[in-house]
C-alpha cells in the first residue's frame, strides 16, 4: 500500500494511506487533505491512480506546484522519492515494506538553518498555469490577500542543498527497534543544565533507546510542567550514531536552537524540550569536556578577572596604610624653646604646662554599604508555592508585580491563577477535615470534589480522601431509620410505592442488583430519545434500591440530559455518598459534578457524562 508523507515548515510530519483513486490536495474544507497555509491555493492539486501510476496534476494553482523542484504543467507521474513541493510543504511517497529493506545508513533529516531559500516575488506576475474558470476567481481574492505570490524556481544545485530525501524507516517515532545494552566505555551522557532543581543530574545511556518524558515510566523522568508525559527518546542506531527523535510533544524540542522532529547528536549539542535544557555527552568525553571548559577563553576569562580583583583589592589596602601613615605622622618631640633674655626665677611656682605632642585624630574608616536585597524571580515565587507557604507566595507575588523589568502582566495574571486555586484547595482541604471530625460525610464529599488531585497539598488531599473513604464505609453499613431514607432521598420518593414504569413492575427489589446492568442499558438506549421514559425506570429503581449507588448515577446522568442542573447534582451526592473512593465512575462522577457547577449544561450533555452512560 502506498503513503503519502506530508511534512510542513516546522518539521512536522504526518502520513496518510493512499487509498483512494483521486486525492485532492487544498486550503478550502471539502479537500481529501487539507493544507492551511496561505500559500496553498483553495483548491491546489491531486493525486490520480492511473493504469498503476500515480500521476499529480496541478490544479490551476496561484504558486504552482513542482516535482524535485520542477514546476509542473498539466499531469506527470510520480515515482517513489519523488519530492513534491506545493507552498511549505513537502510530500512524498512511499511502498509499505520499503522501510523495512531501506538500508541503515546515515539518517538524512532537514536543516532549518538550510532550509530551502525564498525565492524572488514577481510582483504582478500570473501563474503559467492558472486556469481561467470560476476558481480562478477565487485564487484573484487569495491574490488581494498579498499571502500568494508566484516564485521563480530555484536552481538545480540549490534545490539539491536545500532538501532531503523523506526515509519513513528513519522519521517515524515508533518505528519498533530492538533495545539492547550498550557497552559501558561507548555510554554518552545526558547532563541536566536547566531548571535548577535538575541542574547537575546526569543519566547514562546505557540501553539503545531511552525514553524522556514527565512521567516514572519514563527511563529518564523529570517531573517538570513544561515536559509532556513521553517528550522525546533518545536511541542509538546500528551505524552507532545517536539521535534524539521528538514524541509528537506538546512544547516540540530544539537541538543548539533550532527546532527539530529529530536530529543526529554530537558531542556538546543542547537539547531543549520546554523549560528542560540537556547537554549531550559523548562516551568518554566527560573529563576532557570539564577540562575544554576550564581551559575556554570565558574560563580564562574569569580567572583574568579573578586575579585583577585580588590585585586591586591588594593596591588599596597598601594606598590606605600609606595615606594612614601620612595622616598619623609620626610622634616626635617638641624643638626646645630659647629665650633671649631668660626669665628670672618667680617668688610663687609656676604651673606646669603639658607639653606632650598632639596626635593626630586616625579618621574612622566609612560605614560599609548595606547589601542590595536580592532579585526576587519566578523560581522563588514557584518553590514557596510548591512548599505550600501560600502567605511567603503572596508576598513574592505582590514584590513582582513591583519589580522593573519583571515578568509581563499576562504571565503575572497566570501566576496569581495558580496562587488562588492553590489557597481554595487548601480552603476546602480544611471544610473537609472539619466535616469529618463531626461527621458530616455529605459536606466532607462536596469539598474533595472540589479539591484538584494536581494541587500541591497532594499529600494532604491523598491522607483525607482515605478518611473519607472510611467515613462512607461506616456510613453505608449503618441501616438508616425510615424516616431517614425518606429524607435522604432526593426527590422525596417513599418506600412501598408502585413503580411507575412497565419495565420495572415486573422485577423484584431484591434482584436489582442481579439485573442492573440490564436497568442501566434500558435506561442508556431511552435517554437519547426518551428521556423522560428513562426518567421513570431510574425513579423506579431509586425508589425500590435506595441505597444502590447505580441508581442515583442513573438519575443524574437522566436528569443532566433533561438539563435539570440542581437534580442531577443532588443525584450525583447522593451516588458520591454511598461510594467508597476508588469505586467505578466515581471519579468521572466528581468530574461530570464540577462542569455542571461550573458552566451551563450543554445540549446531549458534557463529555464526563456521556462516559457515565
Amino acid at each position: 500500500m502506498l503513503k503519502l508523507i506530508i511534512e510542513d515548515d516546522e518539521g512536522r510530519k504526518t502520513v496518510v494511506p493512499f487509498v483512494r483513486d483521486e486525492i485532492t490536495i487544498g486550503r478550502q474544507e471539502g479537500n481529501t487533505i487539507r493544507l492551511t497555509e496561505r500559500n496553498v491555493s483553495r483548491r491546489h492539486a491531486r493525486l490520480v491512480r492511473l493504469n498503476g501510476h500515480v500521476v499529480l496534476e496541478d490544479l490551476g494553482s496561484y504558486n504552482g506546484t513542482r516535482i524535485n523542484g520542477e514546476r509542473v504543467a498539466g499531469q506527470l507521474p510520480l515515482k517513489e522519492g519523488d519530492l513534491i513541493q506545493i507552498g511549505d510543504y513537502d510530500l512524498a511517497l512511499q511502498v509499505e515494506g520499503a522501510a523495512a529493506a531501506a538500508p541503515t545508513g546515515a539518517i538524512t533529516a532537514k536543516v532549518p538553518a538550510s532550509r530551502r531559500p525564498e525565492p524572488d516575488e514577481e510582483e504582478g506576475a500570473p501563474a503559467p498555469n492558472a486556469s481561467r474558470d470560476d476558481e480562478d476567481e477565487d485564487e484573484e481574492d487569495d491574490d488581494a490577500d498579498g499571502d500568494e505570490h508566484d516564485h521563480t524556481p530555484p536552481s538545480a544545485e540549490a534545490r539539491r542543498n536545500a532538501t532531503s530525501i523523506i526515509r519513513m524507516d528513519q522519521m517515524e517515532a515508533d518505528r519498533p527497534r530492538k533495545v539492547e545494552r550498550v557497552p559501558e566505555d561507548e555510554q554518552p551522557r545526558l547532563l541536566v543544565l536547566a531548571p535548577n532543581e535538575f541542574k547537575g543530574q546526569e543519566y547514562d545511556c546505557n540501553r539503545t533507546e531511552l525514553r524522556i518524558g514527565r512521567t516514572s515510566e519514563n527511563d529518564i523522568a523529570l517531573d517538570h510542567r513544561s515536559l509532556s508525559r513521553t517528550h522525546a527518546k533518545v536511541v542509538r542506531e546500528a551505524t552507532g550514531e545517536w539521535r534524539v527523535i521528538d514524541m509528537q510533544s506538546a512544547n516540540g524540542m530544539t537541538v543548539n536552537g533550532e527546532s527539530y522532529a529529530q536530529a543526529t547528536l554530537s558531542h556538546g549539542d543542547i537539547i531543549e524540550m520546554g523549560h528542560v535544557k540537556l547537554r549531550f555527552v559523548g562516551p568518554g568525553t566527560l573529563s576532557e569536556d570539564q577540562v575544554a571548559q576550564a581551559g575556554s577563553p570565558g574560563s580564562k576569562k574569569l580567572v583574568v578577572g579573578i586575579v585583577v580583583a585580588f590585585l586591586s583589592i591588594a593596591a588599596g589596602a597598601a594606598l590606605f596604610v600609606i595615606k594612614g601613615q601620612d595622616l598619623v605622622g609620626t610622634p616626635t618631640d617638641p624643638p626646645p624653646v630659647v629665650a633671649d633674655n631668660p626669665p628670672a626665677v618667680p617668688d610663687k611656682p609656676v604651673a606646669a604646662v603639658d607639653t606632650a605632642p598632639v596626635t593626630p585624630e586616625t579618621p574612622e574608616p566609612a560605614a560599609p554599604e548595606a547589601p542590595a536585597e536580592p532579585k526576587v524571580t519566578e523560581q522563588d515565587f514557584e518553590t514557596a508555592l510548591q512548599a505550600g507557604d501560600l502567605a511567603t507566595a503572596s508576598d513574592l507575588l505582590a514584590t513582582l508585580r513591583k519589580t522593573k523589568g519583571g515578568p509581563a502582566p499576562k504571565a503575572l495574571d497566570g501566576l496569581q491563577r495558580r496562587l488562588d486555586a492553590e489557597t481554595l484547595a487548601d480552603k476546602n482541604l480544611t471544610t473537609i477535615a472539619t466535616a469529618l471530625s463531626a461527621g458530616k460525610v455529605d459536606e466532607a464529599v462536596k469539598a474533595f470534589s472540589a479539591v484538584p488531585a494536581s494541587t500541591v497539598f497532594a499529600s494532604r488531599r491523598k491522607e483525607l480522601s482515605a478518611q473519607l473513604s472510611a467515613a462512607q464505609q461506616r456510613a453505608a453499613q449503618e441501616e438508616p431509620p425510615p424516616e431517614a431514607v425518606a429524607e435522604n432521598q432526593p426527590d422525596g420518593l417513599q418506600s412501598g410505592k408502585v413503580p411507575e414504569s412497565e419495565f420495572m413492575r415486573n422485577m423484584k427489589p431484591g434482584a436489582f442488583p442481579k439485573n442492573i446492568e440490564e436497568i442501566q442499558a434500558k435506561v442508556r438506549s431511552l435517554n437519547t430519545q426518551q428521556p423522560e421514559e428513562a426518567l421513570l425506570i431510574a425513579k423506579d429503581c431509586a425508589l425500590l434500591a435506595p441505597k444502590l449507588p447505580e441508581c442515583h448515577l442513573m438519575l443524574g446522568v437522566v436528569y443532566a440530559k433533561l438539563k435539570k442542573t440542581d437534580m442531577s447534582v443532588r443525584h450525583y451526592e447522593t451516588f458520591l455518598t454511598l461510594t467508597p473512593d476508588g469505586y467505578p465512575k466515581r471519579d468521572a462522577v466528581i468530574k461530570a459534578m464540577n462542569k455542571l457547577t461550573a458552566t451551563e449544561p450543554r445540549a446531549g450533555g458534557t463529555p464526563e457524562e456521556k462516559n457515565l452512560q
